[in-house]
């Protein structure tokens, strides 16, 4: 039995293509896991859900913690878009200190091209993340429910 942190993490925002540029309800919900409880920059794996408007799709990335601000990546298959990847860093203290805590931007790429924007926040009180979003919790159970 290997037991690690488990970061559970639901942002939600806008996603916007270069070919329709119109925003488009953009969600993720998350479960990022190593075992390595107390390396932060550890590059933690998750499995998770995306919602494009209000679609769910199954995703897969990484969630890197820096002292700065997490970087994530994530990747989903669209039906009719393809693979996506959405790729960004929140950067603590730029745009104002509580709103770099919780707002994400990233760029979303499809076959290594730039073909998009997205912007995605932590809508739940930031008070309660440390209660809510991180367990210690066997590697076996780490991913249960994570996709749709």
């Amino acid at each position: 039995m290997t037991m690690g942190l488990l970061i559970k993490e639901t942002m939600s925002g806008w996603l916007s293509l270069d070919e329709a540029p119109a925003r488009r309800s953009f969600r993720f919900s998350i479960q990022a896991f190593t075992p390595r409880i107390f390396s932060l920059s550890t590059p933690r794996f998750f499995r998770g859900r995306v919602e494009l408007d209000g679609e769910p799709y199954a995703c897969e990335g990484e969630l890197t913690l820096h002292l700065g601000g997490p970087h994530y990546w994530l990747r989903f298959e669209h039906p009719v878009l393809g693979t996506l990847r959405a790729e960004g860093r929140k950067r603590y203290g730029h745009g104002g200190w509580i709103q770099s805590l919780v707002t994400c931007p990233l760029t979303v790429f499809r076959d290594g091209r730039e073909v998009g924007r997205a912007s995605v926040a932590y809508r739940d009180s930031m008070l309660l993340f440390p209660f809510k979003a991180l367990r210690l919790v066997d590697e076996q159970r780490a991913y249960q429910g994570a996709t749709p």
